[in-house]
């Protein structure tokens, strides 16, 4: 190569390098993942020391309910999410839960929380207690318990997944290789017991919590160190992304904008930790023009289809990527083409 086309080219690579981090950054900005992981508040009242369930209510701004572990008092705490303060108890009267694990609440403003936690995998008196949505203030309630029994026997469970839109619901059981999906019936009883059926559905090890998103198309599983996004219709797996430490991560919620979730952690003075969140777009929502069929999945996929491929739960930096690599590529041949 010419020197002289040497001296114009380098700059050249340097200017154009340059140019991909700022269009970078930019995209990172315009896509939320700039802002990544953010710790909202801490919970530091003392009486919360085992936050073990999460859930966002459905008629109150900033405000979210937890629960403590086995070995304390049947109280569901409502916090208020800016501060991590508490703003009202609910005190079960009428059962004494064993083992409460997750909490949440369905499209009716019923809250449920599940007494499920089985470490010896040995109860024979699971089962899930409803209560309408309390909001602040102090109260006591006697809530409905309805018993549940598992297809092959006792299991520890620390996940209950409602859909928002139909009711359905489900739980996860906390394998220590692989967890397993289990539907409840359609309708619940009190006065016997409610037998969960196997779905074939093999889910990740050790999962601690989970929550659909609103319109029931979507669920978020998270076990100690990962969320994964999968498709509710077909449960398969979309993408899964690591999360912040945290001293025993026991809980996930996803905020009422769908565009961020919360997780908690056991342990006091715990951290409410916000996370971008791009879901996948309904079919209503996808482009007018017909995206390709993905043969390894079975989904649609498109170059429009947001951040369905994306890397973590947020942003799409890739196409940027590309397009410095092939902006570099330009530069380098028109150079070489002047020798």
């Amino acid at each position: 190569m010419n020197p002289r086309h040497r001296r114009l080219l380098i700059p050249g690579l340097l200017i154009a390098l340059l140019v991909v981090v700022l269009v970078s950054s930019l995209a990172r900005r315009a896509d939320g993942a700039e802002a990544g992981p953010d710790v909202v508040s801490r919970m530091t009242d003392a009486r919360i020391t085992e936050s073990s369930g999460l859930a966002i209510s459905v008629k109150h701004d900033d405000l979210a309910y937890t629960i403590n572990d086995s070995g304390n008092a049947p109280i569901v705490f409502a916090i208020k999410i800016s501060t991590g303060a508490v703003v009202g108890t609910t005190t079960i009267t009428d059962n004494t839960p064993i083992d409460t694990e997750a909490i949440a609440i369905d499209g009716d403003g019923v809250l449920w929380v599940a007494d499920t936690g089985d470490n010896q995998e040995r109860r024979t008196d699971v089962a899930l207690y409803a209560l309408p949505e309390p909001g602040p203030g102090d109260h006591s309630v006697a809530a409905t318990r309805y018993p549940l029994t598992y297809p092959d026997g006792p299991a520890d469970v620390e996940t209950l997944l409602i859909n928002p839109r139909t009711g359905a619901k489900g739980v996860v059981t906390k394998g220590l290789f692989a967890g397993e999906l289990l539907a409840l019936p359609s309708k619940l009883v009190a006065n016997r017991a409610n037998v969960a059926k196997a779905t074939g559905h093999e889910m990740p090890a050790v999962v601690t919590d989970g929550v659909m998103s609103a319109n029931g198309r979507f669920a978020l599983l998270r076990t100690y160190s990962d969320v994964h996004l999968y498709d509710a219709r077909t449960w398969k797996q979309i993408r899964s992304a690591s999360t912040p430490p945290q001293p025993q991560g026991e809980s996930i919620a996803i905020e009422r904008s769908q565009k961020s979730f919360l997780i908690g952690s056991e342990g006091a003075d715990s951290a409410l930790i916000r996370i971008p969140l791009t879901l996948p777009r309904t079919p209503a929502e996808k482009p007018t023009t017909k995206p390709a069929k993905d043969k390894s999945t079975g989904t649609a996929t498109s170059k429009e289809s947001g951040d369905q491929d994306g890397n973590g739960f947020a942003g799409s930096m890739w196409i940027w990527a590309v397009g410095g690599v092939a902006l570099l590529a330009a530069i380098a041949s028109a150079a070489t083409k002047r020798t």
